[in-house]
């Protein structure tokens, strides 16, 4: 049991915490796919680095710093064509020929198309799962739950809690990192147009009041592995990394969208 990304990527499923271009020049009438979303990022240091190492794909490298990024997301705002939908997801830091890396080895969702497109066209491990999420300022939560049994339970508490100056390093430190998927067998970039000037998702909002919201908080998080279906592409292990820290929690607003772009196979 555990105790107690969107994005790093400003764009993400999350993952780069960077935009193909500023708020201030986007065209209007743009077209997006997430038009507008929100949600919950949670940073921790797990306790058993043995035990994350064997969730790695062999083709990764342990990172210098083991690192597990927990989110729920809601993309309540789609394009006509698109239906609304939650997310969670688990991504691990990895480290590929030197650098560092993201990997999701989770992302149940609540929508079968966007389930069958994330795996078929970008490679995320995605399955389907019953998912709220709830705000009640100054409170955020998301809860997972899956054939009625409570599988994740996540929360952002931002009562009285302006961003410290170690959250501001953390903020700065995980800009900009890539993410990879295993698409057929091969690595894959699955938003390689998103890479651009590392600003974080932290001074976006800074810069941009009105188009991203980010409030850092106390966080909490729990799961249940027992209660993971037992089924490959679940990845149940995914549920049962215990947290040693929590570094970085915070809710966050997205105004401005974006779409992916076509996904890049990596040397």
């Amino acid at each position: 049991m555990i105790r107690s990304a969107y994005y790093l990527v400003i764009l993400t499923l999350a993952l780069a915490l960077v935009l193909p271009v500023s708020p201030a020049g986007a065209a209007e009438g743009r077209k997006f796919n997430y038009e507008e979303f929100d949600g919950i990022n949670i940073f921790y240091i797990p306790k058993d680095t043995i035990f994350y190492r064997e969730l790695l794909p062999a083709v990764f490298d342990m990172p210098d710093q083991p690192l597990v990024r927990a989110l729920v997301n809601d993309y309540y705002k789609m394009a006509p064509n698109r239906a609304p939908y939650r997310e969670v997801a688990v991504f691990l830091m990895v480290r590929y020929k030197g650098e560092p890396t993201w990997h999701c080895i989770a992302m149940p969702v609540t929508d079968d198309q966007a389930r069958i497109g994330g795996i078929r066209n970008l490679g995320y491990p995605k399955v389907m799962a019953d998912i709220t999420f709830d705000r009640k300022p100054p409170i955020y939560s998301g809860v997972m739950k899956v054939d009625s049994k409570t599988l994740l339970e996540m929360t952002v508490d931002t009562k009285d809690h302006p961003v410290t100056s170690k959250e501001r390093e953390w903020f700065d430190r995980l800009t900009g990192i890539q993410s990879l998927n295993i698409l057929r067998g091969k690595l894959f970039d699955p938003m390689p147009p998103a890479r651009g000037p590392k600003t974080s998702i932290l001074g976006l909002s800074e810069r941009y009041p009105d188009t991203f919201k980010v409030m850092t908080g106390k966080a909490t998080l729990v799961t249940h592995p027992e209660n993971a279906p037992t089924a490959s592409d679940w990845r149940p292990k995914a549920f049962g990394i215990e947290i040693r820290e929590i570094v970085l929690a915070y809710y966050s607003l997205n105004k401005h969208g974006f779409s992916f772009g076509q996904p890049k196979a990596v040397e």
